[in-house]
């Protein structure tokens, strides 16, 4: 019995070292197919197949990427052969056996494509309308892609958000999406731009990914009075002024209350064919993130340009436009409470005309080095007021944007403004200026004291100040306004005793600092001289004592 135990179990081993040596005949009578090779694209996919065999066989794929179904059978079968999508760039190959009894009936190769390094947009071309409220000034594209990549505009006035691009399947492609947006063309030409899609890695694609923006031209303004219509109510729309009654577009400007003409016998008028011109734009209430439109260049005989009032005003970054310096006969600028943060390089080509420059409750962060008196040699008044995004009552923790910070300790540039002798209104309220006011010493930096014919001008009422030799800071100021900041110190004698400081209203526009306030070294604010009377002031020009004085 042992014996014949022993031989069963070796015939048995036998059986099954028959079984793993299978042959490779790639075909056998009595065993067809319709198809000997597949080619699957990289995305994968689904081949049938049609099996006619008198034996019953079985279907294996080598790899774990290829499914048959069914996966045996005898007779006439349809088979499915399904291929995953790859991962891979590279193409790869594998093998599908259809066997029996160990025994190959047929083998069928199976090759599949690499996915390509390839940016697909959805489309190459885009059409956009000239203008759009800013809300609607946006477009989006969808992305497919295996590779990150950057993308690179040909034109300032379109920009692309940032995106994300998730390749967590290897060279499988994902999709993403651009969001690009675009600025209103205000030339009467179509416009393109090209966006180019480069991958990061800097390898070249095979078929280079590129999108065209066509941009819808601007209306066409003319040099005339109809072309000054067109462009205040552009100028209107583009800023979305909501502000009611200021302009009826079935009606003749004459009725725009937000504007005033030039008439013929105006002592100003630039030239006869001014007359009936735009002269005055005054636009208030509006929601914009924009610049200032640049048509405001078609209103070329404009002599004062004021807009105000830009709804949360301290959360904008507000540009105004180079065109703006290219109105030759612009006497007043006022653009206040826009979110203002920047004034063009060449607003010193207005030089010859300004006399009024108001850019109050802004978000400057320092007062522009352009303005100066070497730049604006006929500015009269100049109102920087309230540049502040935020409130700060501890300039400990004040930051670079907060809004306009100074201090005159380690700067000139207040120095430089109180030495623009011809500036009468001089506005720097509400911002976050510290330090000591600056003194003045005769014969430095052009500082003269007052004489003998500042008395003739005046009657005798300045005999203290050529007396005692006071310096002649600000001499045509009529209105100085520098409260509301973070100054400390000493009240220099040129101000104490100012010929023009009863114009001032000191008690309430040159004195009071912020209150409970603390600057950068954490010392409280306010002067230590402020003057509890004006006594010491009329002592010094009795004649004065008259004019601004009660009797009771």
């Amino acid at each position: 019995m042992k014996k014949l135990y022993i031989i069963f179990s070796i015939a048995a081993l036998l059986v099954v070292g028959c079984k793993e040596d299978v042959t490779t005949t790639p075909s056998i009578e009595g065993f067809e197919s319709d198809c000997t090779a597949i080619e699957a694209k990289a995305e994968g996919g689904e081949h049938n197949i049609t099996i006619r065999s008198d034996r019953e066989w079985t279907a294996q794929a080598e790899v774990p990427w290829i499914m048959v179904s069914p996966a045996n059978g005898r007779g006439e079968v349809r088979c499915m052969v399904k291929i995953d999508s790859t991962l891979l760039n590279d193409p790869r190959e594998a093998k599908v056996r259809f066997m029996s009894s160990g025994e190959i009936l047929r083998e069928i190769d199976v090759t599949q494509q690499g996915f390509a390094r390839a940016i697909t947009p959805e489309t190459n071309s885009v059409e956009i309308a000239a203008s759009a409220i800013r809300a609607e000034r946006w477009v989006e594209l969808e992305v497919t892609t295996n590779v990150e990549f950057d993308v690179e505009s040909s034109a300032n006035w379109l920009s692309v958000d940032d995106y994300t691009v998730t390749l967590d399947r290897g060279a499988r492609p994902r999709s993403t999406r651009l969001h690009l947006d675009w600025k209103m063309n205000s030339d009467p030409e179509v416009r393109e731009a090209t966006l180019t899609l480069k991958p990061k890695s800097g390898e070249e694609l095979n078929t280079p990914a590129t999108i065209t923006i066509r941009q819808a031209a601007g209306p066409l303004i003319e040099d005339n009075r109809q072309g000054d219509s067109l462009a205040v109510i552009t100028i209107y729309n583009k800023m979305e002024c909501w502000g009611e009654g200021q302009i009826y577009s079935s009606e003749s400007m004459k009725s725009w209350s937000c504007l005033r003409l030039w008439e013929a016998d105006d002592a100003t008028l630039p030239c006869a064919e001014a007359v009936g011109r735009v002269r005055d734009l005054d636009l208030s209430f509006f929601n914009t993130e924009d610049d200032i439109p640049s048509e405001i260049k078609h209103l070329k005989y404009l002599e004062t340009l004021s807009l105000y009032g830009n709804v949360n005003t301290m959360l904008k970054d507000i540009n105004l436009c180079p065109e703006v310096a290219t109105l030759d006969y612009l006497k007043a600028l006022r653009v206040a409470a826009m979110g203002l943060v920047s004034l063009p390089d060449n607003i010193t080509e207005l030089g010859d005309t300004l006399e009024e420059l108001d850019l109050n409750s802004n978000n400057l962060t320092s007062i522009p080095k352009v303005i100066n008196s070497e730049n604006f040699p006929n500015l009269k008044s100049l109102d920087i007021t309230g540049n502040r995004r935020a409130t700060v009552t501890d300039l400990r923790g004040i930051t670079n944007t907060a809004g306009i910070y100074i201090n005159m300790d380690n700067s000139n540039v207040i120095r430089r403004l109180f030495l623009w002798e011809g500036l009468e209104e001089l506005a720097l309220s509400y911002n976050y200026i510290e330090g000591h006011l600056p003194e003045f010493r005769v014969g430095e930096e052009g500082v003269r004291a007052y004489e003998a014919e500042d008395v003739i001008s005046r009657g005798d009422t300045l005999n203290w100040a050529v007396e005692n030799r006071l310096p002649r800071i600000l001499p045509n100021m009529r209105s100085l306004r520098i409260n509301l900041n973070f100054m400390t110190g000493e009240l220099p004698q040129w101000l104490l005793y100012h010929p023009n400081l009863m114009e001032w209203a000191p008690e309430v526009l040159i004195y009071p600092q912020q209150e409970k306030s603390f600057n950068s070294e954490g010392e409280a604010v306010g002067f230590s001289n402020t003057p509890t009377s004006m006594e010491y002031y009329f002592e010094a020009y009795p004649h004065y004592r008259s004019l601004y004085e009660f009797e009771e």
